[in-house]
């Protein structure tokens, strides 16, 4: 979101200082400052003499009168333009009324069979309804049921567990969820324990006293019919989550999460990067390494765990706020240790600020983080001897130890702090004076005199690292289960930006318009691999956000330099290749007739084989009809696209469609790959 297309965090500060005409005057004070030290204390002495930091009153964090006054002012203009934000800072809190809300917009939702809609509200009314409620029993149970009929069986046992766990689900009602339980047990093909399940439901429906005989004798009816199919059915002895799955194991350095066969160099054109030490072809996994933070893009994200960012259905809340889900409780206990104990408290009140960016959540989550692990002195200390000028994390730039130590990992990432504009630099520091004002406020954290200084400039690097070095972990726009109405056909793919992720071997790769490498997300994993042919010594290569088959060389100039401070210099810039309009899904065919390829002399006498573009176009039609499709297609795909690279002169609207349908594939089958690094 943007004000006036500046940022709205970086205008709240700057509107203050134009409006009292100091704003030149304070900017050539803070670029006169000697070092970042004395820049960050000047700014967080200049917002608080102003009176623009936070305070703490009745055991509340409460943003200042001005930042109050601005966000009120923000929240009329939008809505003068047809707009509508929550601001409301409180909406953190359990609340079973809200629960209520949420559970009988579920239930209306349910009823019309859309289940989707279903499954988010119930899951909304988890997140809100206090600890051991009636409510969270409730909805807990509403949910398996909106589980079942998406055909996410696992998920709806794992809730129907979690009801009765809860001890507050109604003892009268407790054959329904020993019913779904048997159902979820008999479609996985686990008859002998559906068959159980059955048994133990009609022994609570016989001491039933709630129910009417003819109602009991209607839900003895539909078992015994259950119980019929089971018996004719031979039992099935697969595991549990093992139908779809299939698990792939790799040689891979454990510490950096590099293949055998990448090394990390110094270019004197791009400095660090990462380089192809064979040649690689299309398809070849490069990398693949889990995050070493992220934050979600979408405050009330509610499908993957807050802490290992996979997608899960039947996901458990914190305890305390309403803001975030996890797997299990092992995820849970380790976030809460990691970040979320302080968080809970200290950021997901502010959450529904617009002035507050997910690169400010996912710098103060390194920081935290980082605090954690190895208290505020050692951390301060290895800040200090960072910002001496005589200390360098590139002389050790082709070692991979430094990748393995926490604090290397995420604070050597460059934050391009000396290329910046001072009004961005001052704006950075304004945002890292208020973060400390909150750690302050916090009770977890007492930030010596001493160490305000270094705590302030700490957080203005990891402020630019994560503006410079953050991606999105994409996934597909809605759940689309195996029984979804939301499916609907020949329209075009469309993925939803889950998380804001920050991954040390990823943020090592330099930039081109014309990308070699793709990274997709396995359930918490990101996994990068090659999209192009490279040769043995050339280097690996993303796009930051704008690439040629997209976006013209213009737009993609002006976002480079504003947002990396670079000119891009590869070739399809220096040649200005065209771009490629949006294609949907129906429009990725590639015509059976004849597709000549390019010999060594130039002459147009060779073809693919029409069964190779008859397999193309096979894929393109399953994807359509079923928006599914096996994750072996993958493998025809990227040999396809390395007899393109290796045969046809780009760019050409071929290779644009293969890669385009190689990006729906990886999306639409990350869920049949488990990765592991050994």
């Amino acid at each position: 979101m943007s004000h006036y297309k500046m940022p709205i965090a970086e205008y709240v500060y700057t509107e203050h200082f134009e409006e009292m005409n100091v704003a030149q005057d304070v900017y050539s004070t803070f670029a006169e400052k000697k070092n970042s030290n004395d820049q960050f204390m000047y700014v967080h002495g200049l917002l608080k003499e102003y009176g623009w930091l936070p305070t703490k009153s009745d055991g509340y964090i409460r943003l200042s009168q001005a930042h109050r006054r601005w966000r009120k002012r923000l929240k009329k203009n939008l809505k003068n333009q047809g707009l509508f934000i929550n601001m409301d800072c409180t909406t953190a809190n359990k609340n079973n009324d809200t629960s209520d809300q949420y559970r009988s917009r579920g239930n209306e939702a349910f009823k019309i069979e859309n289940y989707e809609e279903s499954l988010k509200l119930y899951t909304l009314s988890i997140m809100t309804a206090e600890t051991d409620s009636l409510n969270f029993a409730l909805s807990v149970a509403n949910r398996s049921a909106a589980l079942y009929y998406l055909e996410e069986y696992e998920h709806s046992l794992k809730d129907i567990d979690l009801a009765f766990k809860s001890k507050r689900y109604p003892l009268q009602n407790d054959y329904k969820l020993l019913e779904r339980k048997g159902n979820c047990y008999r479609q996985m093909n686990h008859m002998s324990l559906a068959l159980e399940l059955y048994s133990n439901c009609l022994s609570h429906l016989n001491s039933n006293t709630h129910l009417t005989i003819a109602t009991k004798d209607k839900i003895k009816t539909r078992i015994s019919e259950f119980v019929k199919k089971c018996e004719v059915i031979e039992e099935k002895t697969k595991e549990i989550n093992n139908k779809y799955k299939s698990f792939t194991k790799l040689k891979f350095d454990k510490k950096s999460g590099l293949s055998n066969f990448i090394e990390i160099k110094n270019s004197k054109e791009m400095g660090r990067g990462l380089f192809a030490s064979k040649n690689i072809k299309p398809g070849e996994i490069l990398i693949i390494e889990k995050p070493i933070a992220g934050v979600f893009k979408n405050n009330m994200w509610m499908f993957n765990c807050n802490y290992c960012f996979k997608r899960c259905l039947s996901a458990i809340p914190c305890s305390k706020c309403s803001q975030v889900v996890y797997c299990d409780e092992t995820c849970l206990q380790k976030a809460h240790t990691s970040y979320h104990g302080i968080e809970c408290s200290l950021v997901y009140p502010l959450k529904a600020d617009p002035t507050v960016e997910p690169t400010h959540d996912l710098a103060l989550r390194c920081f935290v983080q980082l605090i954690n692990v190895m208290g505020l002195e050692h951390y301060c200390s290895l800040v200090q001897k960072y910002n001496e000028t005589n200390f360098s994390f590139d002389e050790n730039s082709n070692n991979r130890c430094n990748m393995d130590n926490t604090f290397h990992s995420i604070y050597a990432l460059d934050g391009n702090e000396t290329k910046r504009t001072v009004s961005n630099l001052f704006f950075m520091h304004c945002t890292a004076s208020m973060m400390v004002s909150l750690l302050s406020l916090n009770e977890y954290y007492d930030i010596p005199s001493n160490l305000l200084g270094t705590v302030g400039v700490s957080l203005v690097h990891l402020l630019c690292v994560a503006n410079l070095n953050s991606y999105a972990s994409v996934e597909l726009s809605k759940y689309i289960g195996k029984s979804s109405n939301n499916v609907v056909l020949n329209q075009p793919v469309t993925y939803d930006s889950v998380a804001l992720v920050l991954c040390t071997a990823y943020s090592l790769i330099n930039h081109s318009c014309d990308p070699n490498v793709i990274v997709q997300t396995y359930s918490g994993v990101e996994v990068t691999r090659a999209i192009q042919p490279i040769s043995k010594g050339s280097q690996l290569f993303t796009d930051y956000g704008v690439k040629f088959m997209t976006h013209d060389k213009e737009e993609r100039s002006r976002h480079l330099f504003d947002q990396y401070q670079f000119q891009c210099q590869c070739q399809a810039c220096t040649n200005d290749w065209p771009i490629y309009a949006s294609l949907e899904l129906n429009e990725l065919f590639i015509s059976n007739g004849p597709l000549l390829i390019n010999d060594e002399d130039g002459d147009n006498h060779l073809s693919i084989p029409k069964t190779t573009l008859s397999k193309f176009n096979e894929i393109v039609d399953v994807l359509l009809i079923q928006r599914k499709i096996n994750v072996d297609c993958l493998d025809f795909l990227f040999s396809f696209l390395d007899l393109l690279y290796s045969n046809f002169k780009k760019p050409s609207t071929v290779h644009y469609k293969c890669i385009q349908l190689v990006q729906a594939c990886m999306y639409y089958t990350s869920d049949q790959v488990h990765y592991v690094i050994e």
